[in-house]
């Protein structure tokens, strides 16, 4: 199965760029959404409550999502448990939707792939049971001021938030020379989806060569190692 990795930092356009690759019949697996189901999971959301306490919960005990955000973005800590607790979880659920994926390839998004906070990303095959294989890994770019209004606009969050958010996560600029491919999302939706398109041939390519050459092509293989 050849897999593109998505990345990209905050309001950086992943979202939409991964609906336009579902739009054109690809399969997409996100993290994200992995994590919003495992945390639904009783005994995981019981975890979290055990540590976080009850403050992190609605009146009709369902996870308050945005209390929780607050507490993990502005405490080190706190961010470090509940990746500890969700992200093997997150990368074992991407390894068994790899196997049944039946699309020409699969689109992976990660967020913070390049930040290799609980895994880390190399060139050289590993014999961890899980290893995520990927082949190409395409950035999704854009200005800070621009995440910074599209964050506002989308999830309504304030400055001092979305600025505890992007702490975390590298700057676009510096993750540039880290990825095969780059979408700019500057403009408009039209010229992201074009560019999504344009990619999306690419892959379909790759994904149709013989698995040799992808096997010896150094360009096309990256291994993902939970630590």
């Amino acid at each position: 199965m050849f897999t593109v990795a998505l990345t990209g930092g905050i309001a950086s356009g992943k979202s939409t760029v991964a609906s336009y690759f579902a739009e054109l019949g690809v399969a997409v697996i996100d993290a994200d959404q992995i994590a919003r189901k495992l945390i639904d999971n009783p005994e995981v959301l019981h975890q979290v409550v055990e540590y976080f306490g009850q403050a992190i919960l609605m009146k009709d005990q369902q996870l308050d999502r945005t209390q929780l955000r607050i507490r993990i973005f502005s405490n080190t800590e706190d961010r470090n448990y509940l990746e500890q607790l969700l992200h093997p979880l997150i990368y074992k659920e991407i390894h068994s939707s790899i196997q049944i994926v039946r699309s020409a390839y699969c689109l992976i998004v990660i967020p913070l792939l390049f930040e290799e906070r609980t895994a880390t990303l190399l060139k050289k095959k590993s014999d961890f049971s899980e290893i995520i294989k990927l082949n190409r890994v395409l950035l999704v770019a854009t200005s800070k001021v621009l995440q910074i209004k599209r964050a506002k606009e989308r999830d309504h969050l304030k400055k001092t938030q979305i600025d505890a958010i992007l702490s975390v996560q590298k700057p676009a600029a510096e993750n540039l020379h880290r990825a095969d491919d780059i979408i700019y999302n500057q403009t408009t939706l039209a010229d992201l989806r074009q560019s999504v398109e344009r990619f999306h041939h690419m892959y379909l390519s790759f994904s149709q060569s013989k698995n040799f050459i992808l096997e010896q092509s150094a360009f096309l293989s990256y291994y993902l190692i939970p630590k």
